[in-house]
């Protein structure tokens, strides 16, 4: 019951806060293009800013997927993000990962659209985790990083430093060009730091955008 209440109250006070705020996309392109043509996406979020993306991409389309894990910590977020309109994926890297591949493959198989915080469950923050790259490449699925920052926010004090805005500012959302990969990465250490490097230098962009930094 602790749940239902948190995560009703999260979901009104999370679009409450957008809504109170001016919010701009740069790069809309990039997602609609993609979503027009059938293609399968994976969207490449940070776990500290997976409120935007969140807020974001349920308006634009449909066939949404997130992963989730069943971490407790998690579970609000996750009961948010289902009656935002998104199908859960439940598990994680380590806890049920052969079964969150094997879902991940049937969406893209259909056309759908994945979520995934790159470095989550639990960090470290900002470095993404191997495998994402390998599996797109496998079933031909664009990777796009879609986050966003804000002029007025709250940090919360946890590993992955998640944003919140405050009311009476300004939200960008950047959805960056998919990710180009040329040859597949020979090693888990060279496609970290390809999708790190590429999620990083958007994240700094909006963040530019913001003030940030």
């Amino acid at each position: 019951m602790k749940l239902i209440c948190l995560s009703f109250i999260g979901r009104w006070v999370f679009q409450l806060l957008f809504f109170l705020n001016k919010v701009i996309i740069h790069g809309e392109e990039n997602l609609l293009n993609l979503a027009k043509a059938g293609k399968p996406i994976m969207v490449c979020v940070w776990h500290g800013r997976l409120l935007f993306p969140s807020w974001y991409i349920r308006f634009k389309t449909t066939n949404l997927h997130a992963i989730a894990s069943h971490h407790s910590d998690a579970e609000i977020m996750a009961r948010i993000l289902k009656r935002w309109g998104y199908s859960l994926i439940r598990g994680s890297t380590k806890k049920g990962g052969k079964a969150v591949v094997l879902k991940m493959a049937e969406v893209f198989k259909n056309g759908g659209i994945v979520a995934v915080t790159n470095d989550g469950p639990k960090g470290p923050p900002r470095i993404a985790k191997a495998g994402s790259t390998g599996l797109a490449i496998k079933y031909n699925v664009s990777m796009v990083m879609i986050t966003g920052s804000a002029t007025k926010f709250w940090q919360i004090n946890s590993w992955d430093r998640f944003m919140l805005p405050k009311p009476f500012g300004r939200i960008d959302i950047v959805v960056a060009p998919p990710l180009e990969i040329a040859t597949p990465p020979e090693n888990n250490e060279e496609e970290i730091k390809l999708l790190s490097n590429y999620m990083n230098y958007y994240q700094d962009e909006v963040d530019r955008m913001t003030g940030k930094i």
